[in-house]
């Protein structure tokens, strides 16, 4: 019986090669993109109901030779051409092509009514999750216009709720449309790190426009003019005040100019007023708060005796998104000087860790004294283990995952390529963990650590606002002074007015090295 209905699929292919007894012509493509496709009636009907029903009623038109004609502009002629194949021989090999094709596929198909094709197409683009969310963006349009995709839709809610920031990062980020952008921003904006929104909306802004040239610091003020405007929807679903103050230097401030002034001032006060915003870590992590990253700041502090240095925490994997092989770690983390690394244990609040001054590298043993391990507390910050290198010859091993101290390692995570870790006490001071032995890992993560020395300045950058100046000696009188130019220098956290108005001893609005006039 297979052998028959496999000569049958042949013969029915055949037909459709050769056009013979074709009674039905079918235009598909829009102009000038078009192909007129002869078939067979009673092929169509059988396969699909689709055509059963198109060819029961008035969908159609008979030519006076008795040739039926169906006109199908939303469907490509590449997609529809691999379709009917499919309809004649009942055989087809999605792995022939890209995703974006079978994407494609799986619409169509959809409205002809394959069911079973359908179901076939949707479980195989579901075994490959790495192309699905590298063309996150299509994905996203095809689950919100075609909800029926049920298994399809479920991925893409479960995949952006645990990481709404694979939209940013797909390949195709560039194609997704305004409103939809809007919307994830809206939604997840105190999960995605504010900095990486901002670089990704000027990446997409160029692909919006042909005017814009892809090297920013080429542009014009018409070009920042055009981008200002492209960008201007999305800028209250920014979350400025927590971008550190080093990225607003690089990132943020070359672009001031498409600003509404009043905002940015607004923006600008809050690194001149939060008079720890030069301590604070910004950091992208799953796993550890700011507060927690500006305590492991203070502990590598007191390994490397430099007190006045800041940190900024640049994350290499993460993973629950790079994976847990000690291929993977090795691939984004080695040769990237200081690192420390993070692990959430398992069903539990437990934070374990280490710090790493050296280079990750396939070099067996690494020889220092400023590594340390620790544990944190996920809600209880002051329940913390310090552990400092006791061994300097055994700090670090470097040819596995992260692995600080010898023999069975105080601290060991990715062990074998599975989300495993051990803690034992060897190379170290003390034990991090209250017992001995292998624990399960939820997720962990690599961060580079960025040495800061100086603080970033605002330099001579006039903003013609109108301020207003609380002269202190007055009891609270306050006065528009629009006519004068104050100038502030930031010295530590102290701004100092370069000229007091009426013994004005303390001037609010003055910000970083900013002229106001």
């Amino acid at each position: 019986m297979f052998g028959l209905w496999k000569l049958s699929s042949e013969d029915f292919y055949h037909l459709l090669e050769s056009g013979e007894f074709a009674d039905t012509e079918i235009l598909v493509g829009e102009e000038p993109n078009t192909k007129i496709f002869k078939a067979h009636s009673l092929i169509l009907t059988t396969r699909s109901k689709y055509f059963r029903t198109a060819f029961s009623n008035d969908w159609i038109r008979t030519e006076d030779n008795n040739i039926i004609t169906l006109h199908k502009p939303n469907i490509s002629v590449e997609v529809f051409d691999i379709l009917i194949k499919f309809i004649y021989s009942g055989v087809i090999k999605l792995s022939d092509y890209d995703i974006r094709t079978n994407v494609a596929v799986l619409i169509a198909a959809d409205e002809l009514n394959l069911n079973e094709f359908c179901e076939h197409t949707e479980k195989f683009l579901l075994n490959n999750e790495r192309s699905l969310k590298h063309n996150f963006v299509l994905i996203q349009k095809t689950v919100h216009q075609l909800s029926q995709f049920e298994k399809l839709t479920q991925f893409y809610e479960t995949s952006i709720n645990k990481d709404p920031s694979l939209i940013l990062r797909a390949n195709d980020f560039v194609t997704i449309q305004q409103d939809a952008l809007i919307h994830v921003l809206s939604e997840y904006n105190q999960r995605l790190n504010p900095i990486e929104v901002w670089d990704k909306l000027i990446e997409w802004a160029i692909g919006q426009s042909n005017e814009l040239p892809k090297n920013t610091k080429e542009w014009t003020n018409n070009e920042m003019t055009i981008f200002g405007t492209i960008i201007n929807p999305f800028i209250t679903h920014i979350n400025f005040e927590k971008i550190s103050l080093t990225n607003f230097c690089n990132n943020i401030k070359p672009f001031k100019d498409i600003f509404d002034k009043e905002f940015y001032v607004q923006i600008l006060e809050h690194y001149s007023f939060n008079a720890h915003s030069k301590f604070k870590i910004d950091i992208d992590s799953k796993i550890i708060t700011p507060s927690h990253a500006f305590l492991l700041g203070n502990l590598i502090k007191m390994t490397n005796d430099n007190q006045n240095c800041t940190f900024e925490f640049q994350l290499l994997i993460r993973g629950s998104r790079d994976g847990f092989t000690v291929r993977n770690f090795h691939k984004n983390c080695d040769e990237k000087g200081r690192t420390i690394t993070i692990a959430s244990v398992k069903n539990s609040d437990e934070i374990v860790g280490g710090y790493n001054p050296l280079d990750w590298n396939p070099k067996c043993e690494g020889k220092t004294g400023e590594c340390f391990i620790f544990s944190l507390d996920k809600k209880e910050l002051e329940k913390f283990v310090f552990s400092k290198v006791v061994d300097e010859n055994h700090a670090v091993y470097r040819n596995r995952g992260p692995d600080f101290g010898e023999k069975t390692s105080d601290l060991r995570l990715i062990e074998g390529d599975a989300k495993k870790g051990q803690c034992h006490k060897n190379s170290y001071e003390k034990l991090i963990r209250q017992v001995e032995g292998v624990f399960e890992i939820e997720d962990y993560e690599v961060f580079q650590v960025i040495i800061v020395n100086q603080p970033c300045e605002f330099v001579d950058e006039e903003v013609e606002v109108e301020v207003e100046v609380e002269v202190n000696e007055y009891n609270g009188y306050e006065e528009y002074y629009e006519d004068y130019g104050y100038r502030g220098y930031y010295y530590e956290d102290v701004v100092t007015p370069e000229y007091d108005y009426y013994g004005a001893t303390s001037i609010s609005p003055l910000l970083l090295n900013i002229s106001l006039k």
